[in-house]
């Protein structure tokens, strides 16, 4: 899976949620800016952002 696909993974789960991407964000304790970026599947998030939005949005990384 390429970041592009683990971005609308995450969009995916937000809408799911039914919250907006400042909310998650927020949650996630990361900016808007990133996490924008990170489900565009642009930029290169650190692990630790990518981690944060993951477990809050209730998804799994799993590294093979």
């Amino acid at each position: 899976m390429n970041l592009t696909e683990i971005g609308q993974q995450v969009r995916e789960r937000r809408k799911e949620l039914g919250i907006d991407q400042f909310t998650l964000a927020a949650l996630a304790g990361v900016g808007i800016n990133a996490l924008g970026r990170l489900e565009r599947g642009t930029g290169n998030p650190r692990f630790d952002v990518l981690h944060r939005v993951v477990k809050t949005a209730g998804l799994d990384i799993i590294i093979r």
